[in-house]
């Protein structure tokens, strides 16, 4: 472990220098470092019963932080509740082939057999289809319904937990989820526990540092054989895992999507006081 730490310090000034193999160099050991630090220091997180809801940002993202956690809850019968914040439509822009009102569609589609895999019940899934790419920049008329709809389903569910990525967490999009949760939340007398999960910060070694040095707690979820549920789930997000004719990658590029195999998944705990925690993070991925 010291040596990759060593390695990593190193590679960090062609990192930021923006030479591309340190970088990818420099993230793979990072990540590989990091979950040697993490499998040492987390906890192991409890299966708290109560209702869950896990908010993601696009189609993917509650499938690859939190599936396995999804898998397990629901097979030991407790609710699971996945909200949908954006309609995903953003996350091939320029495409020759695919629109974004058919990647909306495309996305839907993929999000309903996935979770479906995982055992959530079709009226668990809420898809709110603000448009993706967005979310950072809503007129305040916006921004306050969608704060307004999120109070609603924490009204109407009465969650116990609720999980949400990591903020920062390098997407625009993710922070934004993350602060309309927060914010709708502070407006209710409900106080679940709330819980990070990292997506993009796996892609980012200062990002993976953030959350590791400021983070009060933080736990792991052992998927056991609930891994291999939450890969059948993955596959069956084809657009983002797997390049779309003409294009010759995947959104999601290969290393970043190996994390997601791990054998354990990682939540950060956030206390909702005070209000100054979370902050917006530079401009970044929106898929």
């Amino acid at each position: 472990m010291r040596l990759a730490l060593l390695f990593v310090l190193i590679l960090l000034p062609f990192w930021r220098a923006g030479y591309k193999g340190a970088k990818r160099l420099t993230r793979l050991a990072a990540v590989w470092l990091y979950r040697q630090m993490l499998s040492k220091l987390a906890r192991t997180l409890p299966i708290e019963a109560g209702v869950t809801i896990v908010f993601a940002p696009h189609q993917d993202d509650e499938t690859l932080g939190c599936g396995g956690l999804i898998a397990h809850k629901r097979y030991e019968g407790l609710p699971v509740h996945v909200v949908f914040i954006t309609d995903g439509s953003a996350s091939h822009p320029g495409h020759p082939q695919i629109g974004p009102v058919e990647m909306a569609a495309r996305r839907c589609a993929e999000a309903r057999e996935a979770l479906a895999i995982l055992g959530v019940e079709t009226n668990a899934m809420h898809f709110l289809d603000a448009a993706d790419g967005t979310l950072a920049w809503l007129e305040p008329s916006s921004r306050e319904t969608l704060i307004t709809r999120i109070g609603r389903l924490v009204d109407q569910l009465q969650p116990a937990e609720i999980f949400v990525p990591c903020c920062p967490d390098g997407s625009t999009e993710h922070d934004a989820v993350f602060n309309l949760v927060r914010e709708s939340l502070q407006r209710t007398h409900r106080r679940p526990t709330v819980w990070q999960y990292p997506i993009w910060s796996w892609w980012n070694p200062f990002l993976l540092l953030k959350h590791l040095f400021q983070a009060g707690r933080y736990y792991r979820h052992p998927l056991e054989d609930y891994h291999l549920i939450k890969e059948r789930a993955m596959t069956r997000y084809r657009s983002q895992l797997q390049p779309l004719d003409p294009w010759k990658e995947p959104v999601i590029p290969p290393e970043l999507q190996q994390v997601f195999h791990g054998r354990d998944e990682y939540f950060f705990h956030f206390d909702l006081n005070p209000p100054e925690n979370a902050a917006p993070s530079p401009p970044g991925p929106v898929s």
